[in-house]
């Protein structure tokens, strides 16, 4: 079965999530530095640790790394030019609550052109993450907007994610579930 996908700048978050989401972001706010470009907070909710199986810097540098593996709480940040800004993606993977084997995927983007600041989930099966199209990640990503949702069916993963901030200075939260 597929995931259902959000790529569209309106998509609808319970108030629960969209609490828990100002929350994180809030967080990223609160630990953004002067030379980071982009802060984030990740915050797993799954039966257990996730553990990175790709990254994709697409501009910008890492500042701090992405957690890993990702326990419960934790950040990262990014610096970049003004002209390029960031544009970055992390999948992890680890086990929903049936014990199946399952990846999550994150993707945002501040830059200073067209794109702006923008936000990508998917989740699913682990297997659906090993051979990622980056090229087209990068293009759903640049059709995103400032928030994400995607739930996947088969494996009762979703992953829900903002992004905000004037471009240059932007803070980021993601909460990982299955």
């Amino acid at each position: 079965m597929a995931s259902v996908q959000c790529e569209m700048k309106d998509v609808q978050l319970t108030l629960e999530e969209k609490a828990c989401l100002d929350e994180m972001i809030k967080q990223a706010e609160r630990s953004l530095e002067p030379h980071e470009l982009l802060a984030g907070a990740l915050n797993n909710q799954t039966v257990g640790p996730l553990s990175i199986v790709a990254t994709k810097i697409f501009a910008g540098q890492v500042v701090r790394n992405f957690p890993n593996p990702l326990c419960n709480l934790d950040g990262f940040a990014m610096s970049g030019t003004f002209v390029t800004g960031v544009k970055a993606a992390v999948v992890y993977s680890g086990k929903n609550k049936a014990g199946v084997e399952c990846g999550w995927l994150l993707a945002f983007n501040d830059t200073n052109n067209a794109v702006g600041v923008r936000v990508f989930a998917e989740c699913g099966l682990k297997g659906k993450f090993r051979n990622i199209n980056w090229a087209q990640v990068e293009q759903k990503l640049e059709k995103s907007g400032t928030i994400a949702k995607a739930y996947d069916l088969e494996t009762g993963t979703s992953l829900y994610a903002g992004i905000c901030g004037p471009t240059g200075k932007s803070a980021a939260g993601a909460v990982f579930l299955g």
